[in-house]
């Protein structure tokens, strides 16, 4: 992705809240609590992060804002995630973010098999995408996507390049813990009447807001 095209690309960035570093912050406490929730290691200052397809580098800052030692690496720099392997040694990071990026590799088995190279033993891939399922409606509406999946597929696909445990949940945030493992919680998620931005100077109440198509995948190595 060229420089030009990648600023343009940027420029569609839609923000929820106040601003893009509200919205990201949110996503990150959002990660905390469903890391918390199945007692896993969650991201703070004593662990090393990869940002991997880092975008506008929002996460990022949010990370160093928190004393996190944090790496980004994004297509838009003249990397071939689908080629190139990662200029990092063997077992260096403790968490890999894959935010909304896996959706645009025509195949991930290339970026795959080197995050699980650089993670640490049970260092931990978050891997963000369209749930197909209930995204296919807009999914190609972005004209860069190019492979959809679903929660089975997903989990598939990260199980062949070694991620034997991964945890699957809808991408909602700040809603009751419940929502993440109940039944038909993607289908629930994707019907919820308000997301998070709209009305949002109204008293609806939290369990209402944040309708969401998308899903999180946590793995372990």
């Amino acid at each position: 992705m060229n420089k030009k095209f990648f600023k343009k690309y940027l420029s569609g960035y839609e923000t929820y809240f106040s601003n893009r570093l509200d919205d990201v912050d949110r996503i990150f406490v959002n990660l905390n609590r469903l890391l918390d929730y199945k007692k896993l290691n969650k991201i703070d200052k004593n662990c090393k992060l990869l940002d991997l397809g880092s975008g506008d580098g929002s996460f990022a800052e949010i990370c160093r804002k928190k004393n996190i030692k944090v790496n980004c690496i994004d297509g838009s720099q003249g990397i071939n995630f689908e080629k190139d392997k990662l200029n990092f040694d063997d077992n260096t990071f403790d968490f890999v973010i894959f935010n909304s990026v896996i959706e645009h590799l025509y195949s991930p088995n290339n970026i795959l098999n080197e995050v699980n190279r650089i993670l640490k033993n049970e260092g931990i891939l978050i891997t963000i995408t369209p749930n197909f399922e209930y995204a296919y409606k807009k999914f190609y509406d972005d004209p860069t996507h190019v492979h959809p999946y679903t929660p089975k597929s997903l989990n598939k696909i990260l199980n062949m390049h070694g991620f034997l445990k991964t945890y699957l949940f809808p991408n909602l945030i700040n809603k009751p813990k419940f929502m993440w493992d109940t039944p038909l919680k993607f289908y629930l998620a994707s019907i919820i009447p308000f997301r998070n931005h709209t009305f949002k100077n109204l008293r609806i109440p939290n369990f209402l807001r944040g309708k969401s198509t998308s899903m999180i995948a946590i793995s372990i190595k």
